[in-house]
């Protein structure tokens, strides 16, 4: 008896079709550079009985300008942040964050927030392949306290981290220096110590008064008013108190905060021990404590005119913020 068997044969064809990849890059305009770097450049101490959302650091206002270049044939892309691209833990007690374009807190430790900005933007023609897309992003980076507090004090061992990645739509570019990061370096010099002072305002509300408008010149002097900034804490532990004011209402022009209902005047602040001006959103030493005793720092606030004096009422505001180191 014979056995016959057939053997079927089944033969395939795969045809080879190159797969084109659609990378976003994203650069700062003029520079070319992929990497903003920004260090503490000092120790930074957070007091340990701090509020979660306590925020003890802040970068200067950014606007840096950008230009994202796609593959020729790509659609238009979306451009978002993507958040901690290294998917490192930033540490214990401390959280990163981002302020967009002065309003939006983007706090998450992970993922992407779309900037508003597309890789066809400012296009307007009907072909929009290959467009070298420019705009300006404007945000500052921030560090807020979070978490509880690590027993060692030390909240963090990383010398840097990256806090965002500029990409588009499908993800992370993986072509090294083709995508603008922003990295902040340092951060290994953050500590908490036990607390921290308590701050009042002498007087908190500083007022020039009934002004004469006889004779007023632009840059011309007008009064000085004397205020104190006051600090009282129930430690000894050393560190040092820098501060900033920034403007609530009001703009800052020339170096001078400018009233919005009156243009004409301008306010100056000065420590008054050394006549030493003090920038606006701008860190300033204000005093070391080393021990329990409080502490009186006086300031001046000078009024300038601007130009022609303008008759009526003005006000203007800054929110003081401190720092430990």
């Amino acid at each position: 008896m014979r056995v016959s068997s057939v053997v079927s044969a089944v033969f395939l064809f795969l045809l080879g079709v190159p797969l084109k990849s659609f990378a976003l890059s994203c650069l700062a305009d003029g520079s070319n550079s992929a990497s903003i770097n920004e260090t503490l450049g000092t120790d930074l101490a957070i007091q340990a009985d701090a509020p979660d959302g306590t925020i003890i650091w802040e970068s200067e206002a950014k606007s840096v300008p950008v230009v994202c270049t796609a593959n020729k044939g790509a659609g238009k892309e979306d451009i978002y942040f993507y958040i901690n691209p290294a998917n490192t833990s930033v540490g214990q007690g401390i959280r990163v964050g981002i302020r967009y374009n002065g309003e939006a807190m983007i706090r998450q430790t992970t993922g992407r927030w779309n900037t508003g900005h597309n890789s066809q933007e400012g296009c307007t023609l009907s072909d929009c392949s290959g467009w070298r897309a420019k705009f300006t992003l404007n945000f500052s980076v921030f560090i807020e306290k979070y978490g509880s507090t690590p027993t060692t004090g030390q909240a963090t061992t990383l010398k840097s981290y990256r806090v965002f990645q500029l990409d588009g739509v499908g993800g992370l570019n993986k072509v090294p220096d083709s995508n603008l990061n922003y990295i902040l370096t340092g951060i290994d010099r953050i500590r908490f110590v036990p607390c921290s002072p308590k701050l009042t305002v002498t007087p908190n509300t500083v007022d020039f008064g009934r002004l004469s408008s006889n004779g007023g010149q632009s840059g011309q002097q007008i009064i000085t008013s004397r205020f104190s900034l006051n600090l009282k804490r129930d430690c000894t532990t050393p560190y040092t108190v820098n501060a900033r004011f920034t403007p609530k209402t009001g703009s800052v022009l020339d170096g001078l905060l400018v009233p919005a209902n009156n243009s004409s005047v301008g306010i100056s602040l000065l420590r008054e021990e050394n006549n030493e001006k003090l920038a606006y959103n701008s860190w300033f030493k204000l005093t070391d404590m080393t021990g329990a005793s409080p502490i009186k720092v006086d300031l001046l606030a000078q009024l300038f005119w601007r130009a022609k004096p303008v008759l009526g009422p003005f006000s203007a505001a800054v929110i003081i913020d401190l720092f430990y180191k």
